[in-house]
């Protein structure tokens, strides 16, 4: 059996007054201390999340300004390459007209002084013509008849 005796009585109360004095000046303010550590946690947490969820608006945001960039050096390579070829084309273009007036031009040309070489060679032939003609009849043709006579041949040979 148990023996109750004053000590233990005594120890009983000193600790029922231990525990009062700790619940009264050192449990509720642990409690305080511990709520207000959790709600200092669960303010961090918020702000983290907050924190996270500004940091996923500014990637999102810079992707949407990279992609837009990308889009308008995309359109500004495009229309570089559409003036480019607009460009080639035009010098093509002009090249080719040029090319043409050149070639418009020789041949002009070449029909020019074809022309003055066969009238060249028609005026050597009527001369010939006549020199052979004044020495096969042993006399001089001179007059503007016979140079005529001689012209009308040699145009009816050339044909």
């Amino acid at each position: 059996m148990v023996n109750i005796n004053a000590t233990l009585i005594a120890q009983a109360l000193n600790f029922l007054i231990l525990l009062f004095i700790l619940a009264k000046f050192a449990y509720k303010p642990l409690l305080k201390v511990m709520e207000e550590r959790k709600e200092k946690i669960a303010n961090d947490l918020k702000a983290a999340d907050q924190a996270k969820a500004d940091a996923e608006a500014v990637k999102a945001e810079y992707a949407a300004k990279l992609a837009e960039a990308k889009a308008e050096a995309q359109e500004i390579i495009d229309n570089a390459r559409k003036t480019a070829a607009a460009a080639h084309d035009k010098i093509m273009a002009d090249t080719k007209a040029e090319q043409e007036q050149v070639i418009a031009a020789a041949k002009e040309s070449i029909a020019l002084e074809q022309k003055k070489a066969m009238e060249q060679i028609r005026s050597q032939v009527i001369d010939l013509s006549m020199a052979v003609a004044g020495k096969i009849v042993e006399q001089k043709l001179g007059s503007e008849e016979d140079k005529a006579l001689a012209a009308k041949i040699t145009d009816s040979l050339m044909k």
